[in-house]
């Protein structure tokens, strides 16, 4: 399916009130994997009828092998009747007493219902591994060799045939292996050191956004789907819907913040008000004393904004000389309720922190708040404190803010203060129970 023909077809199935923002295939990592394992099935039709005969003829009264063969027209003896009357005996279905066959009561009972006999058999099962969550996959998704430009980086990174892959998926294996036969046959067991095969591999999927058609404080909703035939992949929904919203900054350009209406900056919003110690900042003049006392930070900066996005890119670089230069860098980030990051740009900040470690603190407060027993879930604070010069706060997200003065944007201001600073680190050193 092109992404032309998608998106005609998805058009029509948003949410009542929505619009078709945007559609994004990418690439989902996945590990394909081959094991040998014990199943309980339904034996072949064919089987199944030649028991039956057989049952119901000993019930009839060709109980021994003489009778029952003649019956049969088989003559005196047949190795295939013969192995499968005493398979039969194995399940408990005949008995053989005093050289005559009868029919037990379990033998009665699948008389009248064939559904009830399974017969035990090892055969190879093909799965996938979800290469993010480590769950098991149906091998039925779509999957292929071919990996999109915009895709997923895996997270379970064990070695080939690690038994660690399945160990301790019993349950999520029976239910796949059930899905897949599609509820006539069940897994019995397997051998978790004993992989066949085991290769990294990728599932193509769709992201869909649907945003309110009108003004409207509503989140996007989003959707993941199977990319050919635009069925619904519940769990993924669910999923980049909670714990893996953090993955979309990656995939999309698109804001993805709360709605608000737009405002443009005229120029007359641009008079600052000042006094000898409190400065009031435009937007893209918070920016640019925000960069600016990243180069000329003497001994320390604190940075506190709730999100890490693609924006804190371009302040790394700076983060990185005044590292070398031996200045001590604070960041605080992180909100429960709504803590979405740019995973790529978060873990370029955590390298550049194991780094630095001695000069760089990285704290996440939701961690670190669950650790001190705090009632505090996270910041929605937006602050920079620079030395023992001045400290900026307002509504500015320092770390996620990446528009430039040609966009439409929402209006904002900060407040510069050059009063009382040693306290303001106090304060915030106290508040958070840190070593600032």
């Amino acid at each position: 399916m092109t992404e032309v023909e998608a998106y005609k077809q998805l058009k029509d199935k948003a949410p009542t009130g929505y619009r078709l923002n945007e559609l994004i295939q990418f690439s989902y990592p996945v590990r394909k994997i081959r094991l040998d394992v014990l199943v309980n099935k339904q034996p072949d039709g064919s089987l199944v009828k030649v028991y039956n005969v057989l049952l119901r003829a000993i019930q009839a009264g060709f109980s021994s092998q003489d009778k029952l063969f003649t019956f049969l027209g088989l003559g005196q003896t047949d190795e295939f009747v013969l192995r499968e009357l005493f398979t039969l005996r194995e399940k408990g279905l005949v008995d053989l007493v005093s050289e005559k066959w009868i029919v037990t009561e379990e033998g009665e009972k699948f008389i009248q219902d064939e559904k009830i006999l399974r017969i035990e058999e090892k055969e190879e099962f093909e799965f996938l591994i979800d290469g993010i969550s480590g769950e098991i996959m149906s091998a039925r998704q779509n999957r292929t060799e071919k990996k999109l430009l915009k895709s997923l980086d895996p997270e379970v990174k064990l070695s080939n045939r690690n038994p660690e892959l399945i160990e301790g998926k019993f349950q999520q294996l029976a239910d796949t292996y059930k899905q897949d036969n599609e509820n006539k046959a069940y897994l019995i067991s397997y051998a978790s050191d004993d992989i066949k095969y085991d290769s990294n591999d990728w599932c193509n999927f769709g992201l869909i956004e649907y945003i309110p058609d009108r003004k409207s404080n509503q989140e996007p909703k989003l959707e993941v789907r199977n990319f050919e035939t635009l069925k619904e992949i519940k769990s993924l929904t669910s999923k980049f819907n909670s714990e893996y919203r953090h993955y979309i900054y990656s995939l999309s350009s698109s804001e993805r913040t709360e709605f608000e209406e737009i405002t443009i900056i005229h120029e007359e919003s641009k008079v600052q008000s000042q006094t000898d110690d409190l400065s009031t900042l435009t937007i893209w003049e918070t920016k640019q004393k925000f960069i600016e006392a990243l180069n000329n930070v003497k001994e320390k900066i604190l940075i506190e904004s709730p999100w890490i996005k693609r924006a804190t890119q371009e302040y790394i670089p700076l983060f990185e000389k005044l590292l070398k230069d031996k200045k001590q860098l604070t960041i605080l980030y992180g909100i429960s309720e709504k803590d979405e990051h740019d995973i790529y740009t978060l873990r370029k900040v955590e390298a550049l922190q194991k780094q630095h470690k001695d000069k760089f603190k990285l704290i996440h407060l939701p961690t670190h708040f669950a650790e001190i027993h705090s009632r505090l879930t996270g910041t929605h604070r937006k602050l920079v404190i620079k030395d023992n010069e001045y400290y900026i706060h307002g509504s500015f997200n320092f770390l996620s803010f990446g528009k430039n003065e040609r966009q439409q944007v929402a209006n904002e201001e900060s407040l510069l203060i050059s009063k009382d600073v040693s306290k303001k680190w106090e304060q915030v050193a106290k508040e958070y129970s840190l070593n600032l």
